[in-house]
This record gives structure tokens, sequence and C-alpha cells, in this order.
């Protein structure tokens, strides 16, 4: 049966199945990728355009600025008719004698939001740092305070060795005692994971005692609760067998 004019088509028909789509021209909605480009090329142009503007206008404003500070004021200034009223004369000195500055003070421009006195404050900072220096350069060690500093150094460095060796026989012989807590902070070494939590106290300790001096305690400790010299490296019968056989308690007496 034939259709008629003013009858609509079927829409499993081939008439409606041909029909071409119209194209959705929503704003906003970019279906192939030469729209998608063509859009940000769009875009990208723009954005050019509005940051050659700014630009241009920055550096419109700084020639006019840069203009106006090259050029020297006249008696249409306020501030220049005042001096000329006073007796200043143009290319004199300001003051009763002629003495003071011939140029006004010149204009800094401040650009970033780093406070006034800043960079005074850092212009101080390096002219200290070079007086330290030039003060450290000029009083060069002698000989024999060169040779007693790195005798100095020498020693710390072995009683630091001497002292993290006592501090693991330490921990471990009291470990086998059942503490579980070292008597001092400085007699267990100090651990990785205690660095942070541990470490006000333990500058503390290092502030009111030397290497040598916690040295000296913990190796007192040692001997006397354990029987045992970090030099000899034994752990002794009784404390007269220590006595006997152990040389002293100190390096130097081994």
């Amino acid at each position: 049966m034939a259709t008629t004019d003013n009858e609509e088509d079927d829409y499993m028909s081939d008439a409606f199945l041909n029909t071409e789509t119209v194209k959705d021209v929503r704003p906003g909605l970019l279906l192939t990728h030469e729209q998608q480009r063509l859009h940000n090329q769009i875009k990208k142009r723009k954005e050019c355009q509005l940051t050659n503007k700014a630009t241009g206008a920055k550096a419109l404003e700084e020639q006019q600025r840069q203009e106006g500070l090259e050029k020297a004021i006249d008696s249409t200034n306020k501030g220049f008719s005042l001096l000329q009223k006073m007796g200043y004369k143009p290319g004199l000195g300001i003051g009763k004698n002629n003495s003071g500055i011939v140029e006004p003070i010149g204009i800094v421009l401040k650009t970033d939001r780093k406070g006034l006195g800043r960079e005074a404050a850092l212009k101080q900072v390096r002219e200290m740092k070079k007086k330290i220096i030039r003060s450290r350069l000029s009083t060069e060690p002698s000989v024999c305070e060169y040779r007693e500093r790195r005798a100095q150094e020498a020693s710390e460095k072995l009683d630091r060795s001497d002292l993290y060796r006592c501090q693991r026989v330490c921990r471990q012989m009291d470990l086998d005692q059942d503490i579980l807590e070292p008597s001092e902070k400085f007699f267990w070494p100090v651990e990785s994971s205690d660095v942070e939590t541990d470490k006000p106290k333990q500058e503390e300790v290092e502030d009111l005692m030397s290497l040598n001096e916690q040295l000296e305690i913990l190796n007192f400790y040692l001997r006397h609760t354990y029987n045992y010299c970090v030099y000899c490296g034994i752990v002794f019968n009784d404390e007269s067998d220590l006595m006997e056989e152990c040389p002293g308690p100190n390096r130097q007496d081994h």
C-alpha cells in the first residue's frame, strides 16, 4: 500500500534511514578531532593576544616612567619652586653653604612584596660575613696551634669510636640482664628511629659533657657492673681479677 505525502515515513523504511542526520551544534560540544584542533588554535591565539597586550602595556608604562625619571624638574614643579624661593640655584648643592646634594635622591622601584628593610638587612649580613672571613684569614694559626688542633681532633675521633663500642657492649649486656632501658641516655647507641624523639635530650647531655667525659662514665659503669674492659675486650671473672689482669681503665694504659 503506497503512502501519501501527508503520511509520516515508517522509522524502519529506507527513506528514514537514508535521511542525513542533522549535525549536533550544541555549544561547547566538540565531536571530531578537527573541531578540537580548531578550538585549541583559537584559544591559543586569544591567549597570545592577551599576553602581548599586557606585555605591551607594561613596556609602555616602563618607557613612560623612564622618560619621566630622566627629565629634569623645572620651575613648574611645586617643590622646585619652593626651593628657588628659599635661595636654591640649579646646579648647586642644597644647604646654606651649597654643600648638600646636587641631584635629587634616586627612585628605587619595588616590584616584589618583600619587606622594606630586607635589602638593607641582607647587605649588612653580607658585610658581616666578609668581615668574619677577613678576620679569620688575617689571623692564621701558628704551627703549635695547628698541631694542637690536629691532636685534639684525633683524640676526639678515638673517643667517639671507643664510646660507640662501649655503648654497643652496654646495650647487649643490659639486655641480657633484662634491662630494657639504658640507665643514662648516652649509655646505649642512638638508633635511627630514635634520632628525632631523643635529639633534644641527647643534645642536652652532649652540651653538659664532652665525649671524653661520657666515655669515662660509661667505662666506669661497665667495669664495676660487668667486670668488662673495653680495651682488653674481655669480661673478667670478678673485680679482683679485673684489677690484677687489666692494665688500667684508660686507652693509654693499654
